[in-house]
């Protein structure tokens, strides 16, 4: 086919693999289990082939020697009828292939023009299987305000992209977007069931943008799991008419600035009766090259009537020093003039600011981590269990940089349980509520009653400016504890929140306990239990109690061994419970808080003593003694048991133990003042007459009085 150039286009084509001219079998057309129909010079003609009505699968597979250069451009996708999700078309790289590029220059449309087509997947991994990015799509035109690089529009519905890496170079211009879903003025769906995912989309204006036609709005937008960087004005921008968008688990931020008054990761517009979910994504890096007075922003949300956000469990740090002449610089903004009544849950999120402030105006806040200025006070607003952080330092005279903002204080219905801090220096505070700003937190909470009454002025440690988990000591801090909310059971990381005191912020720290218990075990020696235990963490561990209970019965309290107070170490402790009879034995420990509070450890399983194998008797302890010493002995078997206290001559000083024994351990006490013994040394005398067969045992040791 030879190539047509429309006289609105100018384009060229990047060579990939070393290919220096096109293929005119470069395309392989298959039915969805992959057997071959045709082979194509382009995805134009491919697609042209495809049966309309469609009864089948199809795919488009992209072979090693495919350049684009027979394309004509747009590669318009158009609709096929009997498209479904039995019957999709998908176009992917074939089995094997590294990398295709494709790389056009086309000014004023786009590489891939989804023009009304339905179930419609571009699959960037070779023979659609693993995790790989195996296709490069790009737009390199250098002008024009309509250049994107993938247009969604005139209703085309189930479209599905994945696992690409796209680019599009009009940073500095005005209009040119990545993707962008676009208007559907004559068809009632919309561009509707819209899936990206997996993908990175570098460059352009914004990344991202839906602006559907109001009668027939784009619905049904999911962005998952893509890496969105360097793009002019924003990463995301639902200008206009869509609902039903999903924004999660993303990666969006920029290396570096470009020329542009305001930079924002996701910018939400004016949109009614919309339906949005943000969450689980980290958002850093806003940046500009503009010399002139310049907003960067996190997140903002233009409230739009009947609209209904969620927004929870992101990061978002914003640590940048930005232009010469930063008016804003704000984690995120909920703003809009208009009296809309829009519903928001903003919940879990982690927000830190930083770096240095050139610019502003006086008497308003020029940073903050949550800045909420609209005004609409029919609205609900949910604001808990988040961290609001703000280090940021240099302003124009009387400007501030804040924790949180809420101004006007109307539409809240329940602000609670967040943790807030700035530096406190004259031009900082933690947070603000009306027209005032708060240090201390007694203030601040009387000024916002009934509202914010478990929340906290407190700086929050992370593991760096960009990667806000939570770093020591504020991973295991009980201050940063929450109040479970809105149903979210999982963290940014996917990791489980406590049921009760999940942590705020997005990030779940470890909940601690008075004491964390890293192990908890024991060893038997003849008729003596050691128990050994270690904490990874201690808070506020005043020590444990050691009980021990015989077959199922009382707990009794052996004794009690002293703990660390607070430490994040391990730290290791050891019990001796001695002179056991045998049987089975189970053991806990009883953690007693400073306050009293306590928590039960039990050991895992019974601990068993069992009976002597021989018949023995131990050397007595403490020796030498005073006043009294113990002395241990073992019977194996029945035996008449005899223990005998003889002098140094010779003569018997006392009867220690005479009876019949039967198997097991035993202990007799020898006291000073009892026997009347005076200093020197004396010889004790263990002797066993088996019942069984009559034979005898004997064992003599010595001991030693000291007075």
């Amino acid at each position: 086919m030879r190539m047509r150039i429309l006289p609105f286009l100018v384009f060229t084509i990047v060579l990939s693999l070393g290919v220096t001219l096109g293929q005119a079998n470069s395309v392989d057309l298959k039915d969805g289990g992959g057997t071959l129909i045709g082979s194509y010079p382009s995805i134009t003609a491919a697609y042209a082939a495809i049966d309309s009505p469609m009864t089948h699968a199809y795919l488009i597979e992209l072979k090693a020697t495919y350049d684009g250069t027979s394309e004509t451009f747009p590669i318009l996708l158009t609709q096929k009828e009997g498209a479904s999700n039995a019957n999709r078309i998908t176009i992917r790289p074939a089995a094997g292939i590294a990398l295709l590029s494709l790389s056009a220059t086309v000014t004023n449309n786009s590489i891939f023009y989804f023009n009304g087509g339905d179930y419609i997947t571009i699959d960037g991994r070779a023979g659609g299987v693993g995790s790989s990015i195996n296709f490069y799509i790009e737009n390199t035109t250098a002008t024009g305000s309509l250049s994107n690089t993938i247009l969604i529009q005139n209703g085309a519905t189930n479209i599905d992209l994945k696992f690409l890496h796209m680019k599009n170079n009009l940073q500095n211009t005005a209009g040119p977007r990545v993707i962008l879903l676009g208007t559907s003025a004559s068809n009632p769906e919309g561009n509707s069931n819209i899936s990206i995912t997996n993908c990175k989309l570098e460059g352009s204006r914004s990344g991202i943008a839906s602006s559907g036609t109001a009668a027939n709005p784009n619905r049904n937008i999911l962005i998952e799991n893509c890496e969105i960087y360097d793009w002019g004005y924003a990463g995301i921008w639902l200008l206009s008419a869509c609902t039903g968008v999903v924004v999660k688990d993303n990666l969006i931020y920029e290396v570096q600035g470009y020329n542009n008054t305001i930079v924002t990761g996701i910018s939400v517009g004016s949109i009614p009766n919309q339906s949005l979910t943000i969450s689980g994504n980290k958002i850093w890096g806003m940046n500009s090259a503009s010399t002139s007075s310049t907003s960067m922003r996190g997140i903002v949300l233009t409230a739009g009537n009947g609209a209904d956000y969620f927004v929870y469990n992101n990061f978002i740090s914003l640590m940048e020093n930005g232009p010469n002449n930063v008016s804003a610089c704000y984690g995120t903004l909920v703003s809009g003039t208009a009296s809309n009544k829009f519903n928001l849950r903003y919940a879990f999120n982690t927000v830190r600011i930083g770096g240095v402030h050139s610019g502003g105006t006086a008497g308003n806040a020029v940073s903050g981590a949550f800045i909420k200025t609209s005004a609409n006070d029919s609205s609900t607003i949910y604001v808990m269990n988040n961290i609001f952080q703000n280090t940021r330092t240099g302003n124009v005279a009387n400007a501030y940089h804040v924790g949180s903002f809420v101004s006007p204080v109307a539409g809240i219905v329940s602000m609670d349980y967040n943790a807030t801090y700035s530096t406190g220096s004259v031009d900082n505070f933690a947070a603000g509520w009306g027209s005032s700003g708060y240090n201390v937190i007694g203030d601040y909470q009387t000024a916002a009653a009934p509202f914010e009454a478990h929340t906290i002025f407190k700086g929050v440690s992370f593991v760096s400016p960009t990667d806000l988990h939570l770093a020591a000591p504020s991973d295991i801090d009980a201050d940063l504890q929450g109040v479970a909310y809105g149903g979210i059971i999982a963290d940014i990381d996917n990791d489980p929140r406590n049921p009760a005191t999940p942590f705020r912020g997005a990030d779940e720290g470890q909940n601690p306990i008075p004491v964390e218990l890293a192990s908890f075990v024991s060893s038997v020696t003849g008729n003596s239990v050691l128990l050994k235990w270690s904490t990874a963490t201690e808070k506020n561990n005043n020590g444990f109690e050691i009980q021990r209970s015989v077959a199922g019965g009382e707990w009794t309290n052996l004794g009690f061994v002293k703990g660390q107070g607070t430490t994040v170490g391990i730290t290791e402790y050891s019990f001796a419970d001695n002179g056991l009879q045998p049987g089975k034995y189970s053991y806990r420990l009883k953690q007693v808080d400073y306050d009293g509070t306590f928590e039960y450890h039990n050991l895992a399983g019974e601990v068993s003593v069992g009976v002597p194998e021989n018949f023995g008797i131990s050397q007595n302890y403490p020796n030498p003694f005073n006043p009294s010493t113990k002395i241990d002995f073992a019977v194996s078997e029945e035996a008449a048991v005899k223990i005998e206290l003889f002098d140094i001559s010779g003569a018997k000083v006392a009867d220690l133990f005479n009876s019949t024994a039967q198997p097991g351990y035993y202990s007799v006490l020898v006291d000073i003042q009892n026997l009347g013994l005076s200093s020197g040394n004396y010889l004790y005398r263990y002797t066993a007459t088996r019942v069984q067969d009559g034979k005898v045992f004997n064992f003599v040791k010595k001991l030693t009085v000291l007075k």
